[in-house]
C-alpha cells in the first residue's frame, strides 16, 4: 500500500530527523529522495568530517542566524545541541569537541558514518526510504496529499518539504522545493548564495594564496553604515578572501557593500599612537622590525609595505606622516569594494527561500495549507559556519515530527 501518515520529501538532516521523530511516535513514514542515496549534503559537511553542531546553549545560537534567528526559538529549545549530542551517543557514534573552534564532529570524523547511522536508525523504525525517486507533481484533495512520481503515486496525511536550498547543486540541492512551495501558495524570498568567499575590486593579495590569519576583525559596510562585524579566521587565496570570518560575513553582502578587515586587532588611533611612541623611543628601529611584534606573516607585511610604497628597512624616524597614516589605515581598516560573492556551486548554504511569515515557528506547519510542514534550508533562514545550519535543520525536523497529528484509519 502506498498510503502513509507522513511523507518526507528530501533526505537531508531536516528530512531525516522529521522522519525519525514521527516514526518513533508510531507514524507510518516514507522518505522520498531524488538522489541515489540519502544524506548527500551531510557527506560534504565539514569537508567530509561532518561538523554537526557547536558549543553553547540554545539562546547563544539565536544570533548566529541573523535577523531571522528568533524564528528558531521553539525548534532549538525543544531540541537543543545537547539533545543532538545525546542522540548520536545513544546510537553508537559519540560527538567530540574540537576545543579551538567550538565545533562538534563524530568521533570517527567521518560523514559517511553519520549517514550510515541515520539510515540504520530509519530502517529500524520501518521508515520506507525511496531513493532515485523523481517527483512529477503534488496535489491535495479531500485532506489527502498525493505525490506523483516516476515510481508511482504515494498518498499521505502529512507532507514535509525538506528539499534544501540551491547551494552545492551537484549534490542535488537545485531549488526543487521552492517550486512545490510556490504552487501551494507560498512566497519565495529570492535565493542567494551564502557562506561563500568574497571578491573585491583591485585585490592585492594574488601572490599570497594560502596565508591565513587566525583572529581578525571583519566587517561589512553599506552606505557608510556598518552592517555586521565578526572576528575569526581569514584565508587569502589567489582571487578572493575566504575563511570562516569571511564566509559568515558573506551572508550580509548586498549590492554596494564594502568589506573591511582589521589585520592587527587595534583601532587606528591606538596603532598610530604606538608607532609614534616607538619612534620617539627608538627612531632607528626599522618599519619591518616594528611590525614584527604584531605577528603578521612576513610575505603579507612585504605586500602591505609595497602597496603604501614604504621600504621595510626604512627607519621609523624617516617615515613621513603621510606614509605612516596610509600604512596604519591599511592595517586597521582595509576597506574594499565588494564585486561579488561566490556562486551556488561553492556556497555552503542558501539565503532566502520560503517566507517565514507563512510558517508557524512553533510547529513548522504552513500557514497556507494544513498539514504541510517545511523544515531546513528551504526556509528563509541561514546560519554561520560551525555546525549551526545542521543543528537548525535537525531541530526543525524534530519539532515538525512532534507537532503533526495522526489521522485515525479505518
Amino acid at each position: 500500500m502506498n498510503n502513509f501518515d507522513l511523507i518526507v520529501v528530501g533526505g537531508g538532516p531536516g528530512g531525516i530527523f522529521t522522519a525519525i521523530t514521527a516514526a518513533e511516535r508510531g507514524f507510518k513514514v516514507a522518505l522520498l529522495e531524488k538522489n541515489k542515496r540519502i544524506g548527500n549534503k551531510i557527506l560534504i559537511a565539514g569537508s567530509g568530517k561532518c561538523n554537526l553542531t557547536h558549543t553553547g546553549k540554545p539562546k547563544e545560537f539565536f544570533d548566529k542566524y541573523g535577523k531571522n534567528g528568533k524564528f528558531l526559538k521553539d525548534s532549538l529549545n525543544r531540541y537543543s545541541p545537547e539533545m543532538l549530542k545525546n542522540f548520536f551517543r545513544e546510537n553508537g557514534l559519540p560527538l567530540v569537541l574540537v576545543e579551538e573552534t567550538g565545533k562538534y564532529f563524530p568521533e570517527t570524523f567521518s560523514s559517511l558514518d553519520v549517514v550510515e547511522l541515520l539510515k540504520k536508525k530509519m530502517l529500524s523504525l520501518n521508515i520506507e526510504i525511496m531513493v532515485s525517486t523523481k517527483i512529477e507533481k503534488i496535489q491535495k484533495k479531500l485532506g489527502i496529499f498525493s505525490i506523483f512520481t516516476d515510481r508511482g503515486v504515494y498518498n499521505c496525511d502529512n507532507l514535509v518539504l525538506a528539499t534544501g536550498g540551491k547551494s552545492y547543486p551537484e549534490v542535488g540541492t537545485t531549488g526543487d522545493g521552492y517550486v512545490i512551495a510556490k504552487e501551494f501558495g507560498h512566497k519565495i524570498i529570492p535565493p542567494k548564495p551564502a557562506l561563500t568567499p568574497i571578491y573585491v575590486r583591485d585585490y592585492i593579495f594574488q601572490e599570497l594564496s594560502g596565508i591565513s590569519f587566525q583572529n581578525v576583525r571583519v566587517a561589512i559596510w553599506r552606505e557608510n553604515k556598518k552592517i555586521i562585524e565578526k572576528n575569526g579566521a581569514v584565508l587569502l587565496t589567489h582571487t578572493n578572501f575566504s575563511g570562516p570570518a569571511i564566509l559568515d560575513n558573506s551572508r550580509f553582502v548586498e549590492n554596494g557593500s564594502q568589506l573591511e578587515i582589521n589585520y592587527v586587532g587595534k583601532e587606528y588611533v591606538d596603532l598610530n599612537k604606538e608607532l609614534i611612541e616607538e619612534t620617539n623611543r627608538n627612531g632607528k628601529k626599522t618599519i619591518k622590525k616594528f611590525l614584527a611584534q604584531y605577528f603578521l606573516p612576513e610575505r603579507f607585511v612585504k605586500t602591505i609595505l609595497s602597496v603604501v610604497n614604504v621600504d621595510g628597512e626604512l627607519k621609523l624616524a624617516e617615515l613621513s606622516r603621510e606614509k605612516r597614516e596610509s600604512l596604519i589605515k591599511l592595517l586597521t581598516s582595509n576597506r574594499m569594494e565588494i564585486t561579488k560573492v561566490g556562486g551556488f556551486e561553492v556556497a555552503m548554504v542558501t539565503r532566502g527561500g520560503v517566507s517565514l511569515d507563512e510558517v508557524n515557528s512553533k510547529t513548522l506547519e504552513s500557514k497556507k495549507l494544513e498539514r504541510l510542514y517545511l523544515v531546513g534550508e528551504i526556509l528563509d533562514i541561514d546560519g554561520d559556519t560551525g555546525g549551526y545550519n545542521i543543528q537548525a535543520a535537525c531541530s526543525m525536523g524534530v519539532l515538525a515530527g512532534k507537532s503533526m497529528g495522526r489521522k485515525e484509519r479505518e
